[in-house]
């Protein structure tokens, strides 16, 4: 099971649906097992292209969307590079989905921690369309991930290089919230957020910044995100790779009590 794999079964799932066709009605329909069906709506089979095209066929799937999914299935074995359209609805998904999140930001505070404010100014600042409308939604899109913070089942894993907290973004009313939100979030018994320190200099993630997310219902899958597109590493090799970065920062970032006095040292210096 891949990315692209899991994106197919969701819009096979969505389109079943709007229909009102469970699992069993679609079998039916296809006259083929209700267990194949299942496998391939949850992104465990990745479908031979006549298969496919029978499912997307009796769904009264056509034009554009038919060759956009037939493209995603023949895409399946190939690595995970998202369009920037589709990089915010597939780590939604993952996040929701995750057991264990962990993250390494060497430039700006992590989407998940961020103020409205402080999306806001950061997409002003890094060039966004200036009508207040697409700010505006770029700011929601933002926040409505936020929620899976709120799950104490969930383990949330932050690392912060110092210039993060001080790049000012928005001046030193937007950053004072920031600073003060990092500081709230740190507090909870499920997330941990740690500073990397500039003294260290190089670091075990010099590379750049990453995102680590870990399920009992999908394999590992790291996201390196850029302007344009992302791409989603899932291969044992990469993954273990990463997880060496992770316990890299682990052993030279500050403990969570002494990032929390950094993160007040720093407040204390915008008042």
């Amino acid at each position: 099971m891949n990315i692209r794999s899991r994106q197919l079964g969701e819009r096979l799932l969505q389109r079943m649906a709007e229909k009102h066709w469970g699992v069993r009605e679609m079998s039916r329909k296809l006259e083929m097992s209700a267990q194949w069906v299942s496998s391939v709506t949850r992104g465990l089979t990745r479908p031979d292209p006549a298969r496919l095209a029978r499912f997307l066929t009796t769904l009264e799937i056509r034009g554009a969307e038919y060759r956009e999914l037939m493209a995603m299935a023949d895409e399946m074995r190939k690595p995970g590079l998202l369009e920037r359209s589709e990089i915010l609805q597939t780590l939604i998904s993952h996040e929701e989905h995750a057991t264990t999140i962990s993250a390494f930001q060497s430039s700006v505070v992590p989407g998940l921690l961020q103020t409205g404010d402080y999306a806001r100014n950061l997409a002003i600042e890094m060039g966004a369309p200036a009508e207040p409308d697409r700010v505006d939604e770029h700011v929601f899109a933002r926040l409505s991930r936020q929620s899976v913070l709120a799950r104490p089942l969930v383990r949330f894993r932050f690392f912060l290089h110092e210039f993060v907290l001080r790049l000012p973004v928005g001046g030193a009313g937007v950053m004072d919230g920031q600073l003060r939100q990092l500081a709230r979030i740190s507090l909870q018994p499920n997330a941990a957020i740690r500073i990397v320190p500039a003294s260290l200099g190089g670091h075990p993630a010099s590379a750049g910044r990453f995102l680590l997310l870990e399920s009992d219902s999908f394999k590992p899958v790291v996201c390196i995100e850029g302007e344009a597109t992302s791409m989603y590493l899932e291969e044992p090799h990469e993954i273990n790779a990463y997880r060496r970065v992770l316990s890299g920062l682990d052993s030279r970032a500050l403990g969570e009590e002494d990032s929390r006095e950094f993160i007040a040292s720093l407040l204390s210096r915008l008042r």
